[in-house]
């Protein structure tokens, strides 16, 4: 059975002065690459051949599989192991014809409708899906930006379907901007239930090292070695009271770092203030590494006023909480409001891995639209109004489509309003809304997203991480409920609801 971990897809045109092309081959397979992949865009077919036996005597020694791009007649020159084309190359059924059913064939795919058809033929062994992310070593891509994580999602569950009722199953690799600081991310967060890949396809991150051994090295350990993003699959009742919860993050006093919009960023530290958390708000991505070394901290990532500039901020973030393994809660604000917000939905959620996706009935029925299981449904109408959610969900939908998205994005979901759901996986909880008077104050909302990022980085062994969760929506919205019925206007309901909060966890 052909190993397609760690693919190594060659290029000619980016070796250090220090190597040579034949040795950061040689220096890579030796060091883990199980697979290669010949791809030769620029030279006469006479040195293609003689190319592709020099490195075809290395990958033999090996034991590994050598396959050619695109050109057939150079892979039955040599008797190659197989042949991989794109969209726009020769059509696969020829190229099997061509090569016979004992050699390996792989296909280039770009969206669902691609994998549909490499699936209707069944001929092809693998596919290779993206880009993934951007690159410099493909121009011709049909997304440019890549499809990210979401977008491969997507053609693994066409795959799914395939596989789980076909004899000839085709296998999956991914390929596009993949490295050392994303391979285990792209591994993790492409995986859909019952379809992962089977492996990751490379270039410059091996090509263009100066110590392309060392580096085939450290990135077959990393694909090999556990993921560490801070989720858990934690759903499970325990014996540890809200009591016990506060208990712990009055005791760990946690930093909530807060990367949010400007106008709730003095309501969420006086928040995070009444519980006994310590508020950071920080919009500079040269101390994020800092802050996520912090033993007890999370990050409340509130996408409220986005921009440009800011949302590269934000990737800053995710991509150092990640390296860290801390908590991300991530607020999809208005979500559903503008396509352009989606969007940005989509792009920082393709960028990094969040432990909490919090937002109301429109904000989440938004994401799920991100789904791998979604279909389109053109009868929706309109979700939102600015902010605030006017989508009319029944309460199985609203658990449904919740469920989807804990499952696709292997998160924890928390959908708010007059009764509130904590989501994982097919399993949920449900928490009575706290007051009217809460939708009367900006920033209530946003600003449970800080409290639920101060249990999370303040949880003790005897409770998980959905525990957590619970107990931070459970806690919030006994306040909401404490203060209104003390309260006739907003004004004072927004002083009531701070002082609860600091009552009831002090």
């Amino acid at each position: 059975m052909t190993d397609y971990s760690l693919y190594l897809v060659t290029d000619s045109t980016m070796i250090p002065e220090s190597s040579t092309f034949l040795k950061q081959v040689e220096d890579s397979i030796e060091n883990g690459a199980t697979i290669v992949q010949l791809r030769e865009k620029s030279i006469l077919t006479l040195d293609f051949i003689t190319r592709a036996k020099q490195v075809h005597k290395l990958t033999k020694r090996k034991g590994i599989p050598l396959i050619i791009n695109d050109r057939v007649d150079v892979a039955l020159a040599i008797d190659a192991e197989g042949v991989h084309v794109g969209q726009d190359d020769m059509p696969a059924t020829l190229v099997r014809k061509l090569i016979g059913n004992d050699k390996i064939l792989g296909v280039t795919c770009s969206n669902p409708e691609e994998v549909d058809a490499v699936c209707k033929d069944a001929i092809a062994d693998y596919v290779g899906l993206g880009t993934v992310y951007a690159t410099a070593t493909k121009k011709d891509v049909k997304t440019p930006g890549g499809t990210g994580p979401i977008g491969l999602r997507r053609m693994l569950q066409r795959l799914y379907s395939h596989n789980k009722n076909s004899t000839r199953k085709i296998s999956s690799v991914a390929i596009g901007g993949i490295n050392h600081s994303n391979a285990a991310k792209v591994l993790y967060q492409c995986a859909i239930p019952g379809q992962s890949l089977d492996g990751v396809a490379v270039v410059s991150c091996i090509m263009a090292s100066v110590d392309a051994g060392n580096a085939t090295n450290r990135l077959a350990e990393i694909i090999n070695a556990p993921t560490n993003f801070a989720k858990e699959d934690s759903f499970a009742p325990t014996n540890a009271d809200l009591t016990q919860k506060k208990i712990s993050v009055l005791k760990n006093k946690p930093l909530v770092h807060h990367i949010t919009n400007n106008v709730v960023k003095n309501f969420s530290a006086n928040v995070s203030l009444a519980i006994g958390a310590s508020p950071a708000m920080s919009e500079l991505p040269e101390e994020y590494e800092e802050f996520a070394s912090v033993p007890k901290v999370a990050l409340v990532a509130n996408v409220g006023t986005p921009t440009s500039e800011l949302l590269q901020v934000f990737i800053r973030a995710f991509h150092a909480y990640n390296k860290a393994g801390k908590h991300i809660i991530y607020d999809p604000v208005a979500a559903g409001a503008t396509k352009a917000r989606l969007e940005a939905s989509k792009l920082l959620l393709n960028a990094g891995q969040v432990s909490v996706i919090k937002g109301n009935v429109g904000e989440i029925l938004a994401i799920y639209k991100l789904t791998s299981t979604y279909q389109d449904d053109s009868s929706e109408g309109v979700l939102m109004r600015g902010v605030d959610s006017i989508a009319d969900v029944k309460e199985e939908q609203i658990i449904k489509m919740g469920e989807e998205v804990s499952i696709d994005f292997k998160t924890i979901v928390v959908i708010t309003g007059a009764v509130n759901y904590v989501i994982e996986g097919r399993n949920h909880r449900k928490i009575p809304g706290g007051h009217e008077l809460m939708g009367s104050i900006t920033g209530t909302g946003c600003s449970l997203g800080s409290v639920i990022a101060a249990f999370a980085a303040s949880k003790e062994s005897q409770f998980n991480l959905f525990e957590a969760v619970f107990g931070a929506v459970e806690l919030y919205n006994i306040c909401g409920k404490l203060a209104g019925e003390n309260s006739r206007t907003p004004g004072t309901f927004m002083i009531n609801f701070i002082d609860k909060l600091y009552e009831f966890t002090h």
